[in-house]
């Protein structure tokens, strides 16, 4: 990876890491409609995502991905051009489109890639990652009954 490279993915890095950000604050202030029901010790959606990822999903799970992906979205469509494209490049479409160009003419960029990008690299991992005490606490009840 040359310098260009490093400051092509650095770019793409910190975006990403902000569009995560925000989406795991909207998914935290989201307190509506939980499938873990009513007086669970979960206290968001964003709970729910990560007990889903670190043990089981649920039958919802679709509808999980598709309210993250619509908030990336929200967030990727607020990006330019040039922070579109250090991201898109990070993709495996876009790698495939460079080492197909050899770095020569226009980077185009989807958006759904970018949205699939973010959803699996940074907040779906953040989510494995991601604990607190009500999650340690709902999971160990639901490993406890496994």
């Amino acid at each position: 990876m040359d310098h260009r490279d490093k400051i092509i993915a650095d770019i793409a890095e910190r975006e990403c890491r902000r569009v995560s950000r925000k989406v795991i604050v909207a998914l935290q202030k989201m307190t509506e409609g939980m499938q873990s029901g009513d007086g669970s010790i979960l206290k968001n959606v964003w709970d729910e995502v990560c007990v889903q990822v670190q043990f089981q999903q649920s039958v919802m799970w679709d509808a999980y991905l598709e309210t993250i992906s619509t908030f990336i979205g929200g967030e990727v469509e607020g990006l330019d051009a040039l922070q579109k494209q250090a991201i898109w490049l990070q993709t495996d479409n876009g790698m495939e489109w460079e080492a197909e160009n050899e770095g020569e003419g226009t980077v185009t960029f989807c958006e759904d890639d970018i949205t699939e990008y973010i959803l699996h690299k940074f907040v779906l991992s953040a989510a494995a990652d991601w604990t607190n005490k009500r999650i340690e606490k709902y999971l160990a009840l639901f490993i406890e009954f496994d």
